[in-house]
């Protein structure tokens, strides 16, 4: 069956922000008098901010409430939202399934509120059916309950009966493979690092002309 439909993951995927979100921890903690090592890279990186807050509260001793971390975490994120930037290929993959007619919709583990500031701050969510964030499904990445609530909500926007294996997934993170994997749908999985977009594009194009 051929690929008809593709969902983005956000984070690392369509914009880097690798860099941003551990420098909103880093230089938040920082304001509280608590060094954030980079010891705590890899765990910072696979926990939203919520999750992040829960073990920094537990373990270092951060001592204000979550919704104050929160409020102060996407405060900074804002201020610096110029310095993020869209991957290489990402543009051009964009305009060529647009070109094709193939429908598209973003599926992050993220909250709404920063996935929203770095898409819309480089005018990138004008492009996709919808976009969904941690608040809108059940469960997290690597579970597959985020690609199966898009599939669902594609199906709404498009009026089309989808089937899980005419989707393609495409991810940065070894969960949100496994999530797309455990969905029944094709991932293509792009790896933090990997700028050469010719070789992305040229396996994105392999995938939906094979």
């Amino acid at each position: 069956m051929s690929l008809k439909y593709v969902f983005w993951d956000s984070d690392n995927t369509l914009v880097c922000t690798y860099d941003h979100h551990w420098f909103k921890h880093v230089e938040t903690l920082k304001s509280h008098g608590i060094v954030l090592n980079d010891e705590w890279k890899e765990r910072v990186y696979t926990n939203n901010g919520a999750q992040n807050w829960e073990w920094m509260a537990a373990e270092l001793g951060l001592g204000v409430t979550k919704d104050q971390y929160l409020d102060e975490i996407d405060s900074w994120y804002y201020r610096n939202i110029s310095d993020i930037k869209i991957r290489p290929g990402i543009l051009e993959a964009l305009d060529d399934l647009d070109a094709r007619g193939i429908p598209m919709g973003v599926v992050s583990n993220g909250r709404t509120r920063s996935v929203m500031a770095a898409l819309n701050a480089k005018q990138l969510a004008p492009r996709f059916k919808f976009i969904l964030c941690i608040e809108d499904y059940e469960g997290r990445k690597p579970q597959p309950g985020p690609y199966l609530a898009a599939k669902t909500r594609m199906q709404q926007v498009t009026g089309n009966s989808i089937d899980a294996s005419e989707c393609l997934v495409i991810e940065d993170d070894p969960k949100g493979v496994e999530s797309g994997t455990a969905a029944g749908m094709t991932v293509l999985h792009r790896e933090i690092g990997d700028d050469d977009a010719e070789k992305f594009l040229h396996r994105l194009r392999g995938l939906i002309n094979p």
